[in-house]
C-alpha cells in the first residue's frame, strides 16, 4: 500500500456488491486507491474512524444503523469526506433526502459499473482542488506574519488620514496586525517636519529610525511603546502607553537633544509638535490636523523649534474657531469613504456617516466658512457623481431641488444644508433601492423565461449562469432571496408541471414525456413525479 493512495471505503449489506466493488476499484490502478469494504454499519463506524477515508461509497438503506444517519455521523467526525449513496429503485425518496443532506453525488445501482467509477473519479477530483486550495491559504498564512509591519504602516496611515470610519467594527481585526491597537490603548503623537526642503529619502528614514530609538531608551520599554510612520512631508511618531501618561516636559527635554544631535550630526533641522494629551486611536487624525496647523501658525516649517499643543493663549472665539475648524478638517478626508459606501451599495453605512457630516455642518455658526463649504460641496460632488453615474434624476421626486448640489446660495444656515444633504442621501438610497429591486425582477424574469423555454435541456447551475451571465453560486442566492425557493426546487416543479400538462393533453409515451421534461432517465422521471405528485406518471395519467 502506497501511503500517498486515497482511501476508498464501501459499505454495502449485500456481500455480493461490497465486494464486487472492492475488486473492481482495485483494478482501478489509475487511481490509486486503498480500498476497503464491509457489510455492517458497526464495523463500517470503527473502519472510518480508523482509515479516516477520503471517499464513502455507502448504501442507504444499511440494517441496524441506516446510511443516512451512517453519513451524518462520518460528517461530523470528518467533514471533508465526500459521500456517494448508492440506492436501489425502490428507495430513491432516500436518495432525495441524501441529496439535502449533502451528500456528494448519488448512483443507481442498476447504472452500472462506470457510473459508480465516474462519480467516485469527480469525488477524488474535487478532493484535489479542494486540497491545493488549503495549500494556497496555508501559504498564504506564512506569507501574511511577514506583511505585518507593511499592514501596520497602512493602517497607521489611515488612522492619521481618518479613512476609518468604523474602526469599533474594525478593532479585533487591527489586534490581529499588532496588539499596540487593542482598544483602550492611548496614545501621545509628535509631529516632526524638516526644516530642509528636500532630503534624500535614506535621510528622512534615519531620521525616523533615530529619534523612536532615543525616545524608546529613554522612556521606560516596558511602559511605553514607540512606533513611527512617514506621512505626506511629516513624520509621526506615535507613543502607545497602557496606564501611565508621558508628561509634555520631559518630551520637550528628550526631544531638544534630538534635534541638537541630528543638526550637529547630520545638518538635518527638525521641528517638533507635541500633543498636550493622549487619546485614542480613533482620534490620532483629529490630533494630527491640530499639530500640522501649530506648525503652521508657529512657522515651524521655516526654523526649528519644539512647541506643544495648548501652550499659548487662545480666546473664546479663536477656540470656537478652532473647534469648527478641526471637525470640518477631520471630517473632509472622510468624503472618500461616504462616496465608497455609495458607489458599493453599503446603504446603512452610508447613512450612518453621512449623518456625521450632517451633525458637523448643523453645528458651524460662521455663514461665510469657506471650510464648512468646502466640506458641503465635496459631499455633493459624491451625490452628483452617484446620480448621473446612475441615471437617477428621473427616478427622484421633482420637489427635491438638485440644483442646491452646485448652489446651495438659497439656504442661509448650515443646519438647513445639512438637512437638504440628508434628505437627498435618504432619498437616493430608496431611488437605487428601487432600481436594485428592479434589476433584480427583470434577471429573475429573464431566468424563469430560459428555464421555461428549456425544460429538456441542461438545467444546471453552471448551464444557467453561462445563459445568463451570472455567477452560478451568486445566480442561486439571488434566486432564493427574491422568490423563496430554490432554483433547483423551481425548475423540478416546472418540469414536474410540464410533464401533467403532457400527460393529460398528450397520447405521448411515458419515455417521450420524461425526456420532453428534461428527465433522461425514465425511471428516475417515474420516482421522482411519484415522490413529488403522490403517484407514478401512470396512475396521474387514469385518473378522472
Amino acid at each position: 500500500m502506497n501511503p500517498n493512495d486515497r482511501k476508498l471505503l464501501i459499505v454495502d449489506d449485500e456481500p455480493i456488491i461490497a465486494d464486487g466493488l472492492q475488486m473492481l476499484f482495485e483494478e482501478q490502478r489509475q487511481l490509486k486507491l486503498d480500498v476497503s469494504a464491509t457489510c455492517s454499519s458497526m464495523e463500517a463506524i470503527e473502519l472510518f474512524e480508523r482509515v479516516r477515508p477520503d471517499v464513502v461509497l455507502l448504501d442507504i438503506q444499511m440494517p441496524g444503523i441506516s446510511g443516512l444517519e451512517l453519513a451524518g455521523r462520518m460528517k461530523s467526525f470528518h467533514p471533508e469526506v465526500k459521500i456517494i449513496f448508492l440506492t436501489g429503485y425502490d428507495q430513491f425518496d432516500y436518495a432525495y433526502k441524501a441529496i439535502k443532506q449533502d451528500a456528494f453525488d448519488y448512483v443507481l445501482k442498476t447504472e452500472g459499473d462506470d457510473k459508480v467509477i465516474a462519480a467516485v473519479t469527480t469525488a477524488l477530483d474535487r478532493l484535489e482542488y479542494e486540497q491545493k486550495l488549503q495549500m494556497e491559504f496555508r501559504h498564504a498564512q506564512i506569507q501574511l506574519s511577514s506583511m505585518f509591519p507593511v499592514f501596520r504602516q497602512n493602517l497607521l496611515v489611515a488612522l492619521l488620514a481618518e479613512q476609518m470610519s468604523d474602526l469599533p467594527e474594525m478593532a479585533p481585526s487591527m489586534v490581529e496586525i499588532d496588539e499596540m491597537f487593542r482598544p483602550g490603548r492611548k496614545v501621545v503623537l509628535i509631529l516632526g517636519r524638516f526644516g530642509a526642503d528636500r532630503l534624500p529619502l535614506a535621510t528622512r528614514g534615519i531620521v525616523q529610525l533615530t529619534v523612536e530609538q532615543i525616545l524608546q531608551a529613554q522612556l521606560l520599554s516596558e511602559t511605553f511603546r514607540i512606533v513611527s510612520v512617514p506621512y505626506s512631508e511629516d513624520i509621526v511618531w506615535f507613543i502607545i502607553g497602557q496606564e501611565q501618561m508621558v508628561m509634555p516636559s520631559m518630551l520637550v527635554s528628550l526631544l531638544e537633544d534630538t534635534q541638537s544631535i541630528l543638526n550637529n550630526q547630520a545638518g538635518c533641522p527638525l521641528s517638533f509638535a507635541v500633543a498636550s494629551e493622549e487619546v485614542s486611536w480613533l482620534e490620532v487624525g483629529r490630533k494630527y490636523q491640530a499639530l500640522r496647523r501649530i506648525m503652521v501658525q508657529f512657522n515651524l516649517h521655516r526654523q526649528e523649534g519644539i512647541v506643544v499643543e495648548g501652550a499659548f493663549y487662545q480666546d473664546k472665539a479663536a477656540m470656537e474657531e478652532e473647534r469648527e475648524y478641526s471637525n470640518l478638517v477631520r471630517m473632509l478626508p472622510r468624503v472618500g469613504i461616504l462616496e465608497a459606501h455609495l458607489q458599493n451599495g453599503h446603504q446603512e453605512s452610508f447613512l450612518k456617516l453621512m449623518n456625521e457630516f450632517c451633525q458637523v455642518l448643523s453645528g458651524i455658526f460662521s455663514r461665510r466658512s469657506l471650510h464648512a463649504m468646502e466640506l458641503y460641496l465635496s459631499v455633493c460632488r459624491v451625490l452628483l457623481t452617484y446620480i448621473n453615474e446612475n441615471q437617477l434624476s428621473g427616478k427622484l421626486s421633482p420637489e427635491l431641488d438638485l440644483s442646491l448640489l452646485y448652489n446651495p446660495d438659497s439656504m442661509t444656515a448650515w443646519a438647513e444644508r445639512a438637512h437638504f444633504l440628508s434628505k437627498t442621501a435618504a432619498a437616493l438610497c430608496d431611488a437605487a433601492e428601487m432600481v436594485r429591486k428592479y434589476n433584480t425582477e427583470s434577471t429573475i424574469a429573464r431566468i424563469k423565461d430560459y428555464i421555461n423555454h428549456h425544460l429538456s435541456s441542461d438545467l444546471s447551475l453552471t448551464a444557467l449562469g453561462k445563459a445568463t451571465g451570472f455567477n452560478p453560486s451568486y445566480l442561486s442566492r439571488m434566486f432564493k432571496r427574491d422568490e423563496g425557493i430554490g432554483l433547483h426546487d423551481y425548475i423540478t416543479d416546472c418540469r414536474i408541471n410540464l410533464a401533467k400538462s403532457l400527460l393529460m393533453n398528450t397520447n405521448m409515451k411515458i419515455y417521450e414525456i420524461a425526456q420532453k421534461s428534461g428527465y433522461d432517465n425514465s425511471n428516475y422521471f417515474i420516482r421522482t413525479f411519484k415522490l413529488l405528485v403522490g403517484q407514478t406518471p401512470q396512475e396521474y395519467r387514469n385518473q378522472d
